[in-house]
């Protein structure tokens, strides 16, 4: 399975065990992430038509868990590098909830996707609400309310998607919201936004089971330094929000 994200931090945070699942249930994967800190659809569109070459190029290999990361790389030379089985976008997490930010960009990156890799399947990854209290300051976009924030993305999310006729979404933001309401509680970033490592986990468990998909239930990565039963109940959030979805 070959698949690439053309994402940010977001992205490397969905990443980071992604590889761990896979090696634990023997899956090959080819795992690669396009980086540039907090990159918003328009700048993703605009470095696609200028053919900049801003990008981190974050490669896993597969049965691998260490990333390598040669720096300036364009984006239509990672879209064009492999026979991608899946590609995924996503938004800058400070425009996430602000719907006029996709248009035209997701549409017309999404298109370019399908012209270059027409066998990819297009997936798109809901990122999720900030911590209460953080102090990014894209916060105050939302009032700095975690559950509109939360409502406004998922509101976008849904309408953009529909619009570039991408028909999977990656709901690792539910997926949190879900792990919110748990025993986990309010306690998935290292920052105030940022994935901590159950943050990570998170979306992480999200992609498994939408590239894979297969149930991440039975899988036997755990995360090191935790309880076993935290990884089990971060488990069943990310299987809830992929089982149920957005829509």
């Amino acid at each position: 399975m070959n698949v690439l994200s053309i994402g940010n931090s977001f992205s490397t945070n969905a990443h980071k065990f992604l590889p761990h699942m896979a090696k634990a249930a023997g899956k090959e994967l080819l795992l690669c992430n396009l980086f540039i800190g907090g990159c918003s659809l328009e700048q993703h569109w605009k470095n696609l038509r200028e053919e900049n070459a801003d990008y981190d190029y974050e490669v896993y290999l597969p049965f691998e868990t260490e990333m390598s990361r040669p720096d300036g790389v364009a984006i239509h030379e990672a879209v064009e590098d492999e026979e991608w089985d899946i590609i995924t976008l996503q938004q800058g997490s400070a425009l996430s909830g602000v719907r006029e930010s996709y248009t035209p960009y997701l549409s017309e990156l999404a298109e370019y996707c399908r012209m270059v890799q027409p066998k990819a399947e297009l997936m798109f990854h809901q990122t999720w609400a900030y911590e209460k209290g953080s102090q990014h300051p894209a916060f105050a976009t939302y009032k700095h309310d975690q559950a509109e924030m939360y409502r406004a993305l998922t509101q976008s999310c849904l309408e953009a998607t529909e619009e570039a006729d991408i028909g999977l979404i990656i709901p690792s933001g539910r997926a949190w919201e879900t792990a919110r309401q748990s025993v986990i509680g309010d306690k998935l970033t290292e920052d105030g936004f940022h994935g901590n490592d159950m943050g990570c986990y998170l979306a992480g468990a999200c992609f498994y089971e939408m590239i894979f998909k297969e149930s991440i239930l039975d899988n036997g990565f755990y995360l090191p330094d935790y309880p076993k039963e935290i990884t089990e109940i971060l488990k069943i959030c990310a299987h809830i929000a992929v089982e149920e979805g957005l829509r």
